[in-house]
């Protein structure tokens, strides 16, 4: 079976909002795939990337309000975004090629 990998985009709409029906049957899956995520951003990012990264998608964050509080502009901000993401769909595209399928 093929797997379908959630963008840390499609990943923020979903992470702490079980009431939504439209998902409520994938709601196994995407626990599971918002554990792993949470897991790796702790694990596999820089600590200024998962900085950014938390602040940007869990906590809401404008780009511009992040960099004012970590002192950096908002050009840097958006590139430790896109290096968290660019590294977490590497991790996440080996993760599925090892898992076993379902």
């Amino acid at each position: 079976m093929r797997h379908r990998l959630l963008s840390l985009d499609e990943m923020e709409r979903y992470v702490g909002r079980p009431d939504r029906e439209e998902i409520s049957s994938n709601r196994p899956q995407l626990d599971r795939a918002a554990a792993l995520l949470k897991t790796l951003i702790a694990k596999e990012l820089t600590p200024r990337q998962r900085e950014c990264v938390v602040r940007y998608y869990y906590q809401r964050e404008t780009m511009e309000a992040i960099g004012r509080e970590l002192g950096i502009g908002k050009p840097a901000v958006c590139r430790h975004l896109q290096r968290a993401r660019r590294r977490l769909g590497k991790v996440l595209s080996y993760a599925a090629f090892l898992s076993p399928g379902e």
